[in-house]
């Protein structure tokens, strides 16, 4: 196995000019590009396909973390050495990738427990670069995407930008497919965590992000994302599991069910199917006491 690297992108009823600023960002920076759809109604007949793009097409939207496990499987079936997932509505800026495998080489080379490192996302509207974070009891403290600083330890990485060594990955180390989507990433860097990995931002690796969500404003201070209702299901689902039942660090858990109820308050306010929306999370925060996974709402 040598060092290639293969970018595994999920989509579901992409964009397609979108997905083609994706992949032409792509295709000079990786040696494999895998696109896992997850039942999409999208035509794909306009993309300019390079030789080295492989589909694999999936018959419904089994959720994110189910199409990412897939495609890391087939980059390791491909004996690609690195595998780093992409949102549909991404864009690599140049030397992401170089930046990246520089960085893992480094680390290693220092003797530090490597489990994935991210980059720097910018916001495409907005131009904002996301922070990182690490977590105390009942609080999350903020790390800025500082690039005097060539690497941020950090306790989560956004899924969209996420480079690891397919070393790592194992049946234990796969996503829960039972998530369908929210927390797959966060759930899935602090199992990383529990196994005594390290996660680092890498700040000369920058990404583009496209938000799908609309964003609103609290007292022009906190921002918040507006999902489509279904979501907040998972949301509290999800959350609800991952604090009681993943024995993770107390200081995640108990900001994580501090978060949640500040959450359901702040958008009980701003939601106007107030009902539904009430609705979803008493049947999330159910399912995830009992840790069923079989409900999915779309």
């Amino acid at each position: 196995m040598d060092n290639k690297v293969c970018g595994v992108v999920v989509t579901y009823n992409p964009n397609i000019n979108d997905l083609q600023i994706l992949i032409n960002s792509m295709t000079s920076q990786v040696d494999e590009i895998i696109i896992v759809d997850n039942g999409s109604s999208t035509d794909f007949s306009g993309l300019q396909i390079p030789d080295k793009l492989y589909f694999e097409f999936l018959n419904e939207n089994a959720g994110i973390g189910i199409a990412q496990n897939i495609g890391a499987r087939l980059a390791i079936k491909n004996d690609c050495k690195f595998v780093c997932f992409f949102d549909q509505d991404s864009r690599l800026e140049p030397k992401f990738i170089s930046s990246l495998k520089d960085a893992y080489s480094d680390l290693t080379q220092q003797g530090i427990k490597v489990g994935a490192l991210g980059p720097i996302i910018i916001d495409e509207r907005s131009g904002k670069k996301f922070p990182f974070y690490r977590y105390t009891t009942f609080k999350r403290i903020v790390v800025s995407a500082d690039e005097n600083e060539k690497y941020i330890e950090t306790q989560q990485l956004i899924s969209s930008g996420t480079f690891f060594c397919v070393d790592i990955w194992s049946s234990e180390s796969e996503n829960h497919e039972g998530f369908f989507l929210e927390y797959v990433d966060t759930d899935w860097c602090l199992r990383l965590s529990q196994k005594g990995y390290k996660l680092f931002g890498v700040t000369k690796a920058h990404l583009i992000h496209k938000l799908g969500d609309d964003r609103k404003k609290i007292l022009n201070v906190l921002e918040v994302p507006i999902h489509s209702t279904y979501r907040y299901f998972y949301v509290f689902r999800n959350g609800v599991y991952c604090s009681f039942y993943r024995k993770f660090p107390f200081s995640w858990s108990s900001y994580n069910i501090f978060r949640l109820i500040s959450f359901y308050f702040i958008m009980l306010m701003l939601k106007k199917d107030k009902l539904k929306f009430t609705k979803y999370v008493a049947l999330g925060i159910y399912d995830g006491i009992r840790k069923n996974f079989s409900r999915k709402l779309k």
